[in-house]
Protein backbone atom coordinates (compact mmCIF):
# COMPACT_ATOMS: atom_id res chain seq x y z
CA UNK A 1 0.00 0.00 0.00
CA UNK A 2 1.25 3.32 -0.29
CA UNK A 3 1.25 6.20 2.07
CA UNK A 4 1.83 9.28 0.52
CA UNK A 5 2.64 12.45 1.99
CA UNK A 6 4.08 15.25 -0.39
CA UNK A 7 1.65 18.32 -2.00
CA UNK A 8 1.19 15.67 -5.62
CA UNK A 9 -0.12 13.24 -2.86
CA UNK A 10 -4.21 12.27 -4.08
CA UNK A 11 -4.18 10.30 -0.75
CA UNK A 12 -2.79 7.84 1.99
CA UNK A 13 -3.80 4.57 2.26
CA UNK A 14 -4.96 2.75 5.05
CA UNK A 15 -3.60 -0.43 6.29
CA UNK A 16 -6.19 -3.00 7.34
CA UNK A 17 -7.26 -6.64 7.62
CA UNK A 18 -9.96 -5.62 5.09
CA UNK A 19 -7.19 -4.51 2.33
CA UNK A 20 -3.71 -5.76 3.25
CA UNK A 21 -4.14 -8.99 1.04
CA UNK A 22 -5.14 -7.02 -2.12
CA UNK A 23 -2.48 -3.75 -1.87
CA UNK A 24 1.31 -3.82 -2.35
CA UNK A 25 3.63 -3.36 1.10
CA UNK A 26 3.81 -0.04 1.89
CA UNK A 27 6.00 2.68 0.95
CA UNK A 28 6.36 6.42 1.70
CA UNK A 29 7.23 8.63 -0.93
CA UNK A 30 10.18 10.76 -0.45
CA UNK A 31 10.03 14.68 -0.26
CA UNK A 32 9.95 16.81 -3.82
CA UNK A 33 12.05 20.04 -3.63
CA UNK A 34 9.69 23.15 -3.05
CA UNK A 35 7.12 21.15 -1.17
CA UNK A 36 4.94 23.87 0.48
CA UNK A 37 4.00 21.25 3.16
CA UNK A 38 7.37 20.26 4.13
CA UNK A 39 7.24 20.95 7.99
CA UNK A 40 3.61 19.01 8.13
CA UNK A 41 5.30 16.19 6.22
CA UNK A 42 8.47 15.89 7.96
CA UNK A 43 6.27 15.40 11.33
CA UNK A 44 3.33 13.64 9.88
CA UNK A 45 5.09 11.07 8.02
CA UNK A 46 7.11 9.08 11.36
CA UNK A 47 3.50 9.03 12.46
CA UNK A 48 1.80 7.01 9.63
CA UNK A 49 5.06 4.80 9.67
CA UNK A 50 4.82 3.94 12.98
CA UNK A 51 0.76 3.81 13.45
CA UNK A 52 0.77 1.43 9.90
CA UNK A 53 3.37 -1.28 11.81
CA UNK A 54 1.39 -1.03 14.91
CA UNK A 55 -1.58 -1.95 13.35
CA UNK A 56 0.32 -4.91 11.28
CA UNK A 57 1.05 -6.07 14.58
CA UNK A 58 -2.66 -5.84 15.80
CA UNK A 59 -1.75 -2.57 18.35
CA UNK A 60 -4.72 -0.83 17.69
CA UNK A 61 -4.45 1.29 20.04
CA UNK A 62 -0.67 2.65 19.48
CA UNK A 63 -2.06 2.98 15.98
CA UNK A 64 -5.04 5.18 16.60
CA UNK A 65 -2.89 7.27 18.60
CA UNK A 66 -0.15 8.06 16.21
CA UNK A 67 -2.75 8.59 13.08
CA UNK A 68 -5.05 10.76 15.69
CA UNK A 69 -1.21 12.84 16.24
CA UNK A 70 -1.21 12.73 12.18
CA UNK A 71 -4.53 14.16 11.88
CA UNK A 72 -4.03 17.06 14.48
CA UNK A 73 -0.27 18.00 12.54
CA UNK A 74 -2.79 17.85 9.21
CA UNK A 75 -4.99 20.40 9.88
CA UNK A 76 -3.37 23.07 7.37
CA UNK A 77 -2.98 20.66 4.89
CA UNK A 78 -5.22 20.46 2.13
CA UNK A 79 -8.43 18.94 2.21
CA UNK A 80 -7.14 15.82 -0.39
CA UNK A 81 -3.93 15.25 2.23
CA UNK A 82 -6.27 15.49 5.58
CA UNK A 83 -8.05 12.81 3.88
CA UNK A 84 -5.71 9.68 4.85
CA UNK A 85 -4.88 9.94 8.53
CA UNK A 86 -9.00 9.74 8.65
CA UNK A 87 -8.74 6.73 6.51
CA UNK A 88 -5.89 5.05 8.47
CA UNK A 89 -7.61 5.88 11.80
CA UNK A 90 -11.04 4.31 10.70
CA UNK A 91 -9.30 1.01 9.43
CA UNK A 92 -7.66 0.77 12.69
CA UNK A 93 -10.87 1.46 14.45
CA UNK A 94 -12.25 -1.29 12.26
CA UNK A 95 -9.95 -3.89 12.79
CA UNK A 96 -9.96 -3.46 16.74
CA UNK A 97 -13.68 -4.22 16.09
CA UNK A 98 -15.52 -0.54 16.80
CA UNK A 99 -17.05 -0.03 13.61
CA UNK A 100 -18.71 2.64 14.43
CA UNK A 101 -15.93 4.64 15.28
CA UNK A 102 -14.48 3.39 11.58
CA UNK A 103 -17.51 4.43 9.88
CA UNK A 104 -17.28 8.49 11.42
CA UNK A 105 -13.41 8.28 10.12
CA UNK A 106 -14.20 7.19 7.21
CA UNK A 107 -17.19 9.55 6.13
CA UNK A 108 -15.33 12.17 7.44
CA UNK A 109 -12.15 11.36 4.87
CA UNK A 110 -14.49 11.00 1.72
CA UNK A 111 -16.08 14.77 2.58
CA UNK A 112 -12.77 16.07 2.51
CA UNK A 113 -12.22 13.93 -0.93
CA UNK A 114 -14.82 12.54 -2.56
CA UNK A 115 -12.88 10.72 -5.03
CA UNK A 116 -10.74 8.47 -3.11
CA UNK A 117 -11.28 4.92 -4.28
CA UNK A 118 -9.59 3.88 -1.09
CA UNK A 119 -11.92 5.61 1.49
CA UNK A 120 -14.69 4.68 -0.90
CA UNK A 121 -13.43 0.95 -0.93
CA UNK A 122 -12.91 0.71 2.99
CA UNK A 123 -16.01 2.28 3.91
CA UNK A 124 -17.77 -0.17 1.67
CA UNK A 125 -16.13 -2.70 3.51
CA UNK A 126 -17.73 -1.30 6.75
CA UNK A 127 -20.69 -1.45 5.09
CA UNK A 128 -20.16 -5.29 4.49
CA UNK A 129 -19.73 -6.04 7.69
CA UNK A 130 -22.35 -4.18 9.26
CA UNK A 131 -24.59 -6.40 6.85
CA UNK A 132 -25.22 -2.60 4.95
CA UNK A 133 -25.04 -4.67 2.20
CA UNK A 134 -27.43 -1.52 -0.46
CA UNK A 135 -25.04 0.54 1.29
CA UNK A 136 -21.76 -1.36 0.38
CA UNK A 137 -22.87 -1.80 -3.20
CA UNK A 138 -23.16 1.96 -3.22
CA UNK A 139 -19.59 2.92 -2.05
CA UNK A 140 -17.98 -0.28 -4.72
CA UNK A 141 -19.96 1.06 -7.22
CA UNK A 142 -18.61 4.58 -7.09
CA UNK A 143 -14.83 3.20 -6.38
CA UNK A 144 -15.33 1.28 -9.98
CA UNK A 145 -16.79 4.50 -11.20
CA UNK A 146 -13.83 6.54 -10.37
CA UNK A 147 -11.23 3.72 -11.46
CA UNK A 148 -12.57 0.76 -13.47
CA UNK A 149 -8.98 -0.89 -12.87
CA UNK A 150 -9.41 -0.95 -9.19
CA UNK A 151 -9.36 -4.67 -8.30
CA UNK A 152 -10.24 -4.67 -4.59
CA UNK A 153 -14.07 -3.18 -5.63
CA UNK A 154 -14.91 -5.75 -7.91
CA UNK A 155 -13.70 -8.22 -5.29
CA UNK A 156 -15.87 -7.11 -2.59
CA UNK A 157 -18.60 -6.20 -4.53
CA UNK A 158 -18.94 -10.01 -5.83
CA UNK A 159 -18.71 -11.44 -2.38
CA UNK A 160 -21.35 -9.17 -1.52
CA UNK A 161 -23.66 -10.22 -4.33
CA UNK A 162 -22.63 -13.80 -3.27
CA UNK A 163 -23.97 -13.05 0.27
CA UNK A 164 -27.34 -12.27 -1.34
CA UNK A 165 -27.48 -15.04 -3.97
CA UNK A 166 -27.06 -13.12 -6.80
CA UNK A 167 -24.16 -15.80 -7.94
CA UNK A 168 -24.03 -14.68 -11.85
CA UNK A 169 -23.18 -10.82 -10.87
CA UNK A 170 -20.91 -12.34 -8.21
CA UNK A 171 -18.85 -14.62 -10.52
CA UNK A 172 -18.63 -11.73 -13.08
CA UNK A 173 -16.96 -9.44 -10.55
CA UNK A 174 -14.88 -12.26 -9.47
CA UNK A 175 -13.48 -12.99 -13.03
CA UNK A 176 -12.87 -9.40 -13.53
CA UNK A 177 -10.87 -9.24 -10.30
CA UNK A 178 -8.73 -12.16 -11.30
CA UNK A 179 -7.81 -10.99 -14.37
CA UNK A 180 -6.33 -7.93 -12.34
CA UNK A 181 -5.04 -9.92 -9.90
CA UNK A 182 -4.44 -13.42 -10.75
CA UNK A 183 -2.47 -14.29 -7.77
CA UNK A 184 -5.83 -13.53 -5.97
CA UNK A 185 -7.38 -16.85 -6.36
CA UNK A 186 -6.33 -18.54 -3.13
CA UNK A 187 -7.45 -15.38 -1.21
CA UNK A 188 -10.17 -14.87 -2.80
CA UNK A 189 -11.53 -19.43 -2.57
CA UNK A 190 -11.57 -18.65 0.87
CA UNK A 191 -13.68 -15.69 1.17
CA UNK A 192 -16.18 -16.87 -1.09
CA UNK A 193 -16.12 -20.04 1.20
CA UNK A 194 -16.92 -18.13 4.16
CA UNK A 195 -19.51 -16.29 2.20
CA UNK A 196 -21.15 -19.43 1.62
CA UNK A 197 -21.14 -20.85 4.85
CA UNK A 198 -22.88 -18.12 6.17
CA UNK A 199 -25.30 -17.56 3.26
CA UNK A 200 -29.00 -18.16 4.49
CA UNK A 201 -30.20 -20.82 2.34
CA UNK A 202 -33.13 -19.80 -0.64
CA UNK A 203 -36.63 -21.29 0.74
Amino acid sequence: MRVSLTIQSVFFTAISSFAISLLAVTSVNTQVPGDPYASENAMIRPLIVSGNQKARNKDYDGAIADFTKAIALGQQLPDMLRAGPYINRGMAYADKGDLDAGLADLNKAIKLQSNNVYALQDRGEIFRKRNEPDKAIADFNKAIKISAEFSPAYRSRGLVFLSQGKDAEAQADFDKFLKMVPGGRDSLDKQIADVKAKRTPKP
